[in-house]
């Protein structure tokens, strides 16, 4: 579905992605460490190490469990070869255009929706939300940092810190991806600890501007521009 993408995989899976043929890696070498100084060892420490590994001036991260990518407006369209000729092109110059739209209006960091779900659409774009799996960095305007024994870094510390640092983010609406949610077996306890010291420290962190309801489990960011 994305042409020409380059995976980022860890020094001990190079080899096995080279047997299989793909060649277009960015290799985390083992005890990689972020500039903050932690080591490489969860999603958003690789987010940060990519930013700062990568000499392009605006790089997309996508995660590695998208099923497909759809349109919204008032109903879910997939882009698949059901309704394109040719979706690896049409889901390509949608990535290009953000892309070229965040580094033209000098927006450190976009990201598409995290719910395909039509009654979250209304506006083509939205500048707060939260983050969905395709992201968007423009190094020249991006404001977030990662800060050695953070409990609150996660990708809605990001959104909150480029908030707050740039007053804007990019989210564009019409069209997201559907990602699969995956569980790690017997890891639930340990899962339900981190997550409420994560939400904690966030709370400490961002005071009213952070709220997360239990009974829904959602969350909500909210920072007057």
């Amino acid at each position: 579905m994305v042409e020409g993408c380059t995976y980022v995989v860890r020094q001990d899976e190079e080899d096995a992605y080279r047997e299989a043929g793909v060649d277009r890696l960015l290799v985390i070498p083992e005890n990689a460490e972020t500039k903050s100084g932690q080591k490489v060892s969860d999603f958003m420490t690789t987010l940060y190490w990519i930013i700062e590994n990568t000499p392009e001036e605006v790089v997309c991260v996508i995660d590695d469990d998208i099923k497909r990518f759809y349109y919204r407006t008032d109903n879910t369209v997939p882009i698949d070869s059901t309704s394109f000729q040719d979706p690896s092109a049409v889901v390509m110059d949608e990535i290009l255009g953000v892309a070229q739209m965040v580094s033209d209006l000098g927006i450190g960091f976009a990201c598409t929706h995290p719910n395909k779900a039509v009654y979250y659409y209304n506006r083509e774009f939205s500048f707060v939300g939260m983050a969905g799996p395709v992201r968007w960095i423009n190094k020249k305007s991006f404001k977030a940092r990662l800060t050695k024994d953070d409990w609150a870094q996660s990708d809605i510390d990001m959104v909150m810190q480029e908030l707050l640092a740039n007053r804007i983010i990019l989210q564009p609406n019409h069209i997201v991806a559907d990602a699969e949610i995956q569980t790690g077996k017997g890891g639930t306890a340990v899962s339900s600890r981190i997550m409420e010291n994560y939400r904690h420290a966030m709370r400490v962190k961002w005071g009213v501007h952070y709220k997360y309801d239990k009974k829904t489990n959602k969350v909500r960011i909210n920072v007057q521009r």
